[in-house]
């Protein structure tokens, strides 16, 4: 393994003797996450990673899990039920409820995390403009579930004067193909019409393993006057996904990309639309109004040899946004309204045998789960300059939601119903969080931080019912989980040098835990209040800018473990404790470029305690740009062929292997 790194940092290096010295401003960088308006990083108290458009063209990447994965301080676990996006240690069972995704600032988190995919790849990798991400952190702002922090996928709007648009086609592994298109009018700078469709199909890693999917998406952008505009976006993803379950540790040495038992035929359709008005009527005074209607549902047919399940998972959201900042000389006031309308709808058809002795019976359930909640929020944030080098934060949101809660579930065997439980119940609650920081500039260039938050993450609705076999459904009184955040960091541009560095603890009070009681999976749980957590660590990210090259390196540190409860001191499983990653830009010419990535994750527990080997892998990618608008780009992942898993139970015998070596091919024109 370190030979390996040895000989790709020496790569890196090769290029750069043939760099010249050149300063970039990184801290001009401007993000739009941190307080829902256009600013500097350097003004932030918070630790922000941004992906640019050109950090992520031309290295072949299909999905937005794809540029997660090589992104800073960002890791993936996986339930057995899909990949989850983690950030700072929550793995697993919280990642999903602890991290906020967002598409233009629109949360895409689904309500229902006992099965939660967030449909990160439903967003086109070639429409998006930038990617934000905020580790550890925002509850004033986004609300609920931001312990781990916030992922802004941030689209591509408006283009150039006049018509301009492009083409693409990119062919890797396994007869993968991608192709598609975008297109913009732009008229006197007053009104923008973009499209764009893109559509990818091919085989997977494993046998059998398939997908089909398709993007579309159409917006315009009307300037009605040099301080107002009106922005609509409309956007459709639809897939069409064949996968199999894991293996055992036999299957993978004879062969690791043979397919499990169980075959998982499945269907993902997302739909989103909004409409976004802004003005700024005066110098000092700028005001957003944004309103967004979205709905994602997908449904399998899930078979074995004694199973066969059919399932759906629907998940509506519509929601309105009015958000305001107002400098007033000394200082700035962010303040805000948050309206959510989040309706789930979950159904189970399952079928199945029973062995009775002599003889097998057909036997089966029939579970619907409807869920709703209905959120208010209001926050303020201010951030006030005491003197020339010391400014400082206070943020407050307060929380209102409403739940309804409509859960059936019906056992039956040979024909004749043997259960039935039930449960209609509706449910109140309300949450605060807290912010409060310092940020000393104690250079032009430098400054250093420090940060406390108090969050929060409200019960989702599955978690505020148990179940017993012999009183069914009923109520419990779980609480909301809170946690408190403090982080200290720096960030400046040292020569031809931006450097980051931070230090974080995290403590989470009255975590949500699940305990399951005799009688098998989804027929006796209970939820309870019952565990503490505590997640330290110290996050590096560096970046060099050498003229014709440019290279970057980051380090990320954290311990996740139980502080209080039956397993205290137990490591948070499926978190490896470092990511390291290092990549570097080369620009041989003006057309002319070569791109590699290096990523490390360090060893980490499963669920049944046993390890997962640390591995890293190498991705390196060429492309040639000629002036007309041409463009050829090539390249491999996971360079050394890197065999590793996505999925590890060893304690259960299961294991879902992850792609070896692949390669890609692509053009595209640009005019």
């Amino acid at each position: 393994m370190l030979k390996k790194i040895a000989i790709f940092s020496l790569i890196l290096a090769a290029f750069s003797l043939y760099a010249e010295g050149e300063y970039e401003g990184k801290l001009q960088e401007t993000v739009v996450t941190a307080t829902g308006f256009s600013d500097n990083i350097e003004n932030q108290i918070k630790n922000i990673t941004v992906i640019t458009n050109q950090d992520i063209i031309d290295k072949g990447y299909n999905n937005v899990e794809e540029i997660l994965r090589r992104a800073p301080g960002v890791n993936f676990v996986n339930n057995n039920f899909g990949n989850i996006t983690d950030i700072r240690g929550q793995g697993p069972e919280k990642a999903s409820g602890r991290v906020k995704i967002l598409v233009d600032g629109v949360p895409m988190n689904i309500l229902d995390l006992s099965h939660a995919l967030v449909p990160i790849n439903t967003v086109a990798v070639e429409d998006i403009e930038k990617i934000e991400i905020i580790n550890g952190g925002g509850s004033v702002l986004y609300g609920n579930g931001t312990a781990g922090g916030v992922v802004n996928i941030i689209t591509k709007k408006g283009r150039k004067e006049g018509a301009s648009g492009k083409a693409y086609y990119q062919n890797s592994s396994y007869n993968t193909n991608k192709l598609g298109f975008s297109t913009g009018l732009n008229l006197n700078n007053k009104l923008t019409l973009d499209l764009g469709y893109e559509n990818i199909n091919g085989r997977g890693y494993r046998e059998n393993d398939k997908t089909s999917s398709e993007f579309l998406k159409g917006g315009l952008i009307y300037n009605i006057t040099d301080n107002q505009s009106l922005k609509f976006k409309a956007t459709r993803y639809n897939e069409e996904y064949r996968e199999s379950s894991g293996i055992t540790a036999a299957q993978l040495a004879h062969n690791r990309k043979q397919r499990g038992e169980t075959l998982t035929f499945g269907d993902v359709v997302r739909k989103e639309y909004s409409l976004e008005y802004n003005v700024k009527p005066t110098e000092n005074f700028e005001l957003s109004i944004l309103g967004y209607k979205q709905k994602m549902k997908r449904e399998y047919d899930q078979k074995d040899s004694e199973t066969d399940t059919d399932g759906l998972f629907q998940d509506r959201k519509t929601g309105a946004r009015l958000k305001g900042n107002y400098n007033y000389g000394s200082g700035n006031l962010v303040f805000g309204y948050e309206y959510t309308d989040n309706d789930m709808l979950r159904k189970a058809l399952n079928s199945y045998t029973v062995n009775m002795g002599r003889r097998t019976v057909k036997a089966g359930s029939d579970t619907t789960v409807n869920l709703s909640k209905d959120t208010h929020s209001l926050y303020l944030l201010e951030r006030h300059t005491f003197f020339d080098k010391l400014e400082g934060t206070l943020g407050y949101r307060y929380e209102h939601s409403k739940y309804k809660i409509d859960r059936n579930s019906k056992g039956s065997m040979m024909g004749r119903i043997i259960s039935d439980d039930s449960i209609i119940v509706d449910r109140k609650g309300h949450n605060n969080a807290y912010e409060a920081g310092l940020n000393y500039k104690y250079s032009d260039t430098g400054n250093v931080y420090a940060k406390y938050e108090k969050g929060y993450r409200s019960p989702s609705p599955t978690e505020m019912v148990d179940k017993s076999p012999l009183t069914g459904y009923s109520l419990n009184n779980i609480k909301p989980e809170t946690y408190d955040t403090y982080e200290i960091g720096l960030k400046d541009m040292i020569g031809n040098s931006f450097v980051s560095l931070t230090g974080f603890y995290t403590k989470t009070k009255d975590e949500i835990f699940i305990h399951w009681g005799a009688g098998g999976h989804g027929r006796n749980w209970t939820y309870r209040n019952v565990q503490e957590t505590e997640r330290k660590g110290f996050e590096v990210f560096a970046e060099q800018y050498l003229g014709k090259f440019r290279i970057n390196e980051s380090v990320s540190y954290v311990n996740a473990k139980v502080s209080k409860g039956d397993e205290k001191g137990k490591k948070i499983p499926y978190v490896p404790s470092t990511k390291a990653t290092l990549g570097g830009v080369y620009d041989i010419t003006d057309g002319i470029a070569v791109k590699a990535d290096l990523n490390y994750y360090s060893s980490a527990k499963d669920q049944s305690g046993y390890k997962i080997k640390s591995y890293a892998t190498a991705d390196l990618s060429a492309s040639y740009k000629h002036s007309s608008g041409l463009k050829i780009e090539a390249g491999v992942k996971n360079l050394f062929d890197k065999k590793y898993y996505i999925y590890q139970d060893a304690g259960n015998d299961v294991y879902k292997p992850a792609d070896e070596r692949t390669y890609f091919i692509g053009a595209s024109y640009e005019f």
